[in-house]
């Protein structure tokens, strides 16, 4: 910038326009947002006869849980070894982790879902009402929501293990994937249809987005903010956002196993998909032999993808670059990357710079973070927060109050703004 009014920017290919910028006399540095990227974790042997790609979960302690649509449930452990978990399935499709770390898990073959143990002990757990069961999404209080791939359907398994008709519509054509969102709703893919649909909670099916190219949709997860979907035919990553935007997260959409930038490298059949604890790493599993409909020998890879995240991007500001430094990455990163939520990721980063002694700079992105996520309470609250912890309690009470009037019963608001002079 020479004039003091503002500059633009190309930002991975992308121009944006960042207003205004740094004072007048001070060159901008060009902001970079590296790409994310794949890598292959581990190549099963040759399964000889019926087998192909299952689905893959996630626990909070960091491991992952990955089925080879046969006999076989593997788990990666956060050191990158994987074994074999638990067996006995009959072509061991979808699976989900319960809210006590158990796993639930699709035996597509064998109508049935099996609930295996933290210690990969397993029992039958629900039989009747299933119909090539894939996809399972556990609800907190420990329902299993069950997409039923041969009569087209969604069921619902309660805690007394029966399973019950939910959902059903003519937008439903062997769902395949299942989540829920941080709303409580659900979000389904269908393997014979190129849809993405909504499933309330009382089980209104309604067309949510497509996932261009050929239809076979794998998986769906939720994070982030957003919805990360594979392409089992279309041998592609795909990011969904609330909005129902849909872009390219990894794979040219050719069939390959070559790793790189994940918009570089090649996936073959991509089916099931899960998120860290962190958000930082998403598990794909594909193949790397077989037809992945489960007929003849195949060979199962299990691929990393490595996301870049806000936090890892403003790892390159450093102090000297100021509060501006700040927002001039944060704006960067969002215009590349405007389908995602990084509210958590930057509350996290904000405070470790505040407590770190980088106080106008966490500051700022406390500002910043609010700014962008004008719905998200956490923002807002951790605002007023930062606010306090600065000594300026009249703006921490006015965040605190903006709260308390979007949601009356915030645990901690009232008490904050009691504690900064405020009304409760």
């Amino acid at each position: 910038m020479r004039d003091g009014v503002g500059v633009r920017k190309r930002l991975g290919g992308l121009a944006v326009a960042l207003l205004p910028v740094m004072p007048s006399g001070v060159e901008a540095q060009t902001v970079t947002v590296p790409p994310d990227t794949v890598s292959t974790v581990y190549v099963s042997d040759t399964l000889v006869g019926y087998g192909a790609v299952g689905g893959i979960a996630s626990d909070a302690l960091g491991f992952a849980y990955v089925a080879d649509f046969r006999n076989t449930l593997w788990r990666l452990d956060p050191e990158g070894h994987v074994t074999p978990f638990a067996s006995g399935f009959y072509g061991a499709s979808g699976n989900a982790v319960g809210p006590r770390g158990e796993v639930y898990q699709s035996s597509f073959n064998g109508n049935y879902v099996s609930r295996i143990s933290r210690t990969g002990e397993a029992e039958m757990y629900a039989e009747q009402g299933l119909f090539g069961p894939v996809g399972i999404a556990v609800a907190p209080d420990g329902e299993l929501f069950v997409c039923n791939c041969t009569d087209g359907t969604v069921a619902r398994v309660g805690t007394d293990r029966m399973a019950r008709p939910f959902a059903e519509s003519e937008l439903l054509a062997c769902p395949n994937g299942i989540t829920f969102d941080d709303r409580g709703d659900l979000y389904v893919v269908n393997f014979n249809n190129t849809l993405v649909v909504r499933i309330t909670p009382d089980g209104e099916v309604t067309r949510f987005t497509d996932i261009p190219g050929a239809g076979g949709n794998g998986h769906i997860t939720f994070a982030r903010g957003g919805f990360y979907v594979t392409k089992f035919r279309g041998n592609q990553v795909f990011r969904v956002g609330r909005d129902g935007s849909v872009r390219v997260v990894a794979g040219t959409g050719q069939p390959g196993g070559a790793d790189g930038p994940a918009l570089e490298a090649t996936f073959t059949r991509p089916n099931g998909v899960a998120v860290s604890p962190t958000g930082k790493e998403i598990w794909v599993n594909d193949l790397v032999e077989g037809s992945g409909v489960g007929i003849g020998p195949s060979r199962v890879a299990l691929r990393r993808i490595r996301v870049v995240s806000l936090s890892d991007v403003l790892a390159s500001v450093s102090a000297d670059d100021g509060v501006e430094g700040v927002r001039l990455v944060h704006e960067a990163y969002h215009a590349q990357r405007p389908d995602e939520d990084t509210t958590a990721d930057a509350i996290t980063l904000a405070f470790q710079w505040m407590s770190s002694g980088r106080v106008g700079q966490g500051l700022a992105l406390h500002e910043l973070n609010a700014a962008a996520f004008p719905e998200s309470l956490p923002a807002l609250y951790n605002l007023g927060e930062a606010y306090r912890f600065t000594g300026q309690p009249e703006r921490a009470a006015e965040r605190y109050r903006q709260v308390l009037e979007r949601d009356p019963e915030h645990p901690l608001a009232g008490a904050r703004l009691a504690l900064v002079g405020g009304a409760s």
